[in-house]
């Protein structure tokens, strides 16, 4: 079974079920957990990555790196 819900971590650390949800899943059974949140717009790691990539681009064309091994090889 499957059971998707919203929480957040209380900060001792802890996250609750529901009660509806954890009433549904038997005693002692071993569950897989999956966590995701959403990560921050304005993160930095994000630009200096973008900026990276802009600049591998822009030093790839300037190098003439749109010819490919096969144009080389004709």
């Amino acid at each position: 079974m499957t059971f998707e819900f919203k929480a957040a971590v209380s900060p001792n650390g802890q996250i609750t079920l529901p009660a509806d949800i954890a009433g549904q899943i038997p005693s002692g059974k071993e569950l897989h957990i999956v966590l995701t949140w959403e990560a921050p717009t304005d993160n930095t790691s994000y630009r200096a990555l973008g900026k990276k990539l802009n600049e591998a681009s822009s030093y790839a064309a300037a190098a003439g790196a749109e010819e490919t091994v096969y144009d080389s090889l004709a």
